[in-house]
């Protein structure tokens, strides 16, 4: 890329915010033109009145015939199913913000849906690889979430593994298969309960 030449660039963005509001998260959208990063990002926080609800920031491209449509800078399609260790990040990030907002108004850390947000990812400590922010509870056991032996066992078990290792050592084999097998299984038990976020795909 040569910097003298500037016949490429533009300043004339678009910015969309979603907004996603109650348990069906219904979707509103208002688009920023002209404007830059910042203002689309203040606008972002202010139309979900502080955090108070979900919300996502994309740039949309609307000019280049090959690829028109939306580049996600904060969040995504909330109402889309994570299918990437990306887009499963950028669930995090409305996750997170939005339970840090109802943590700092005192409220239940509980997704607009009532559902808990537990985390699942290995640690360096004996225990179960469970984890949820803002909880009485930071580390459950598989006897906090209600989980049958079989999965608590084999939980606790996938972590033990982990541990076995030098941390400077590959990850064991089919250790990360195993994590995907009981993350499908975790979530069908707590599927009532709670959302399981797969952090050990970072």
């Amino acid at each position: 890329m040569d910097e003298r030449d500037s016949s490429w660039e533009r300043d004339d963005p678009r910015f969309r915010i979603y907004v996603f509001e109650g348990a069906g998260n219904a979707v509103t959208t208002v688009d920023v033109i002209d404007g830059i990063i910042e203002q689309a990002l203040e606008s972002a926080i202010a139309l979900s009145k502080g955090d108070e609800h979900l919300w996502a920031l994309a740039l949309v491209d609307d000019q280049a015939t090959s690829s028109r449509g939306l580049i996600w800078l904060s969040g995504m399609d909330y109402n889309s199913t994570p299918s990437t260790v990306q887009q499963w990040r950028q669930r995090q990030q409305m996750q997170n913000r939005y339970l840090r907002a109802k943590h700092l108004r005192g409220l239940p850390p509980v997704l607009p849906n009532g559902l808990r947000l537990i985390r699942m990812f290995p640690e360096w400590v004996s225990g179960w690889p469970l984890w949820e922010n803002h909880a009485d509870v930071y580390r459950p056991t598989g006897t906090d979430l209600g989980l049958s032996r079989a999965l608590s066992d084999a939980l606790y078990a996938w972590n033990e593994v982990w541990l076995s290792r030098q941390e400077d050592e590959p990850e064991p084999v089919g250790w990360r298969e195993q994590g995907q097998e009981l993350f499908e299984s975790l979530s069908r038990e707590l599927h009532d309960i709670a959302e399981v976020r797969p952090e050990y795909l970072r």
